[in-house]
């Protein structure tokens, strides 16, 4: 078998919002038989919520089989240092900050969130409202304004907008990390397969990896390497989980996926793009040395999925 690091899932959608208890538990099982041992969600409190009501919001990952972390949701007006400690003491490190405008990125004082941010060691996260009523000349502008706010005031940030991933000119290697789409990841694995030994800041869930093996261009192993990489290793740098999650190395969790040889590009059409959402790969999967998935067996695992507080966002280039 092949031994893999277990995968860190980015769900688009926050799963603390599924009610039905059989519904949650089915998600999180179609992670594991995809090889994902913990998953980052992200928490959209409401302006009315209060600090217990917010902590509430937090209970229904208590039923969670996975290793989980969250992160905050806020708008760019909410980007204050009031806000951030206030966050940052229920635990919170990093923030997603949802842009629609480029007037928006012009009402962050970035002089007086500085050191908030510093001391804090928190990260942000760009997100581009994805929507008809922002073109793409205001993405661009957009990107390039958070960019450069960012490169100047030296704020670590990824950016869910991954036009500048592969223009080294325009990115800082330790500032900025790209969160690829589907439509990158192809290009962004060839990307690391060129420049294996220089510094990619780019990563990608597991769930949104599409390669073109059609035209093979480097072993089946190899490939596995870079997938790795990308969807697993990079993923958990980028949200402060590196070296405890993403590696196989002493003192990180043991979360292993199994992984047969045959199963590895043996059984499957390669005249077609390799979609990893719909191949379930895993023969066992294993998180913090105990058993979630065996012999396509589940194990009863509810609740044993912890939250983890220390990420560190800001500790390694990718």
């Amino acid at each position: 078998m092949y031994l893999l690091p277990g995968f860190v899932a980015l769900p688009t959608q926050s799963l603390y919002k599924i009610k039905d208890g059989k519904t949650y538990i089915e998600v999180m099982r179609e992670l594991v038989r995809s090889g994902c041992t913990s998953f980052v969600d992200v928490l959209r409190p409401e302006p009315w919520m209060s600090r217990p009501q917010v902590e509430y919001q937090q209970t229904r990952h208590f039923n969670s089989p996975l290793d989980y972390a969250w992160h905050v949701a806020i708008e760019p007006a909410q980007l204050q240092p009031r806000t951030v400690a206030q966050y940052s003491e229920l635990g919170f490190s990093s923030f997603h900050v949802t842009v629609r405008s480029p007037e928006e990125i012009s009402t962050i004082n970035w002089e007086t969130l500085l050191p908030l941010h510093t001391s804090k060691q928190a990260i942000l996260h760009l997100h581009i409202q994805n929507d008809a009523s922002v073109k793409k000349e205001q993405r661009d502008l957009i990107r390039q304004l958070w960019l450069d706010a960012t490169r100047y005031w030296k704020v670590r940030t990824v950016i869910a907008d991954p036009s500048a991933a592969f223009e080294p000119k325009q990115s800082d290697p330790f500032l900025h990390i790209f969160r690829l789409n589907a439509e990158t990841t192809d290009r962004a694995v060839r990307y690391i397969y060129q420049r294996f030994y220089d510094s990619c800041q780019v990563a990608s869930p597991l769930q949104e990896v599409r390669i073109d093996y059609r035209r093979r261009w480097c072993s089946p192993e190899m490939l596995l390497c870079l997938l790795v990489r990308l969807a697993s290793t990079n993923v958990a740098k980028a949200i402060g989980l590196y070296p405890q999650k993403g590696s196989l190395t002493p003192g990180a969790d043991a979360d292993i996926v199994f992984l047969k040889k045959e199963n590895w590009l043996t059984k499957y059409d390669l005249s077609t793009i390799l979609n990893f959402s719909e191949m379930h790969l895993p023969a066992s999967v294993m998180s913090n040395g105990k058993w979630m998935y065996r012999n396509a067996q589940f194990s009863s695992s509810i609740g044993m999925g912890r939250r983890i507080f220390d990420t560190k966002p800001n500790a390694y280039v990718i």
